[in-house]
């Protein structure tokens, strides 16, 4: 049954992020189709939670490697991501696995490379602080991840645009300062809000 499939589809996943462990396989895993079974066992096992945490955990992984993170944006992974952050708000280990694999794919340290996002990714990174009003783990990935998606001028026009972002911002940085202060301050600059 259902049950049954998802419990071996968790563990292909499992042994992905295994096999992903090592920066040199990363990329062997994304070329033989490992991104691709990860997100359809997300999708085809959307409401399992256990699964979801395996498979995000898998993916953030891959998510630092840029051969799997051309192939990850390819598949739309971006909106995939964003779609099970929304289905599991209640999960704040898929928040914050999640705002790192937007992060990740939306941004490229080494190249300065930032991909345009849809209000889908920026309403589930302001969600996610929302919803974990007290997760320091959650509120470092999704401040983080606005930063960087902070560099390219559409992304600040939906950052901008959020009815929420303003709240999520003095949420985080009234309840972690120390650890998010300075992202959400950069954050402000960009967005040219005042601190």
């Amino acid at each position: 049954g259902a049950g049954r499939g998802a419990e071996i589809q968790n563990r292909a996943c499992g042994v992905l992020w295994s096999l992903s462990m090592d920066p040199n396989d990363r990329k062997h895993v994304a070329q033989a189709g490992g991104c691709d079974a990860i997100l359809n066992a997300m999708l085809v096992h959307s409401d399992d939670d256990a699964l979801q945490v395996m498979a995000l955990g898998a993916l953030k992984v891959l998510s630092f490697d840029n051969i799997a993170k051309s192939t990850m944006r390819s598949l739309g992974t971006l909106t995939h991501v964003a779609n099970v952050m929304q289905n599991h708000l209640k999960n704040p280990t898929i928040q914050s696995e999640g705002c790192v694999i937007l992060g990740n794919l939306a941004a490229s340290v080494d190249t300065s490379f930032v991909a345009p996002v849809g209000e889908r990714e920026v309403d589930a990174v302001i969600n996610g602080i929302l919803n974990h009003p007290d997760s320091l783990e959650v509120h470092e990935a999704a401040c983080f991840t606005l930063m960087c998606l902070a560099s390219l001028a559409s992304n600040v026009e939906l950052i901008r645009s959020n009815i929420n972002t303003r709240v999520a911002l003095e949420l985080a940085c009234q309840k972690h300062r120390d650890e998010v202060g300075n992202d959400i301050f950069i954050l402000l600059r960009r967005l040219e809000l005042d601190p």
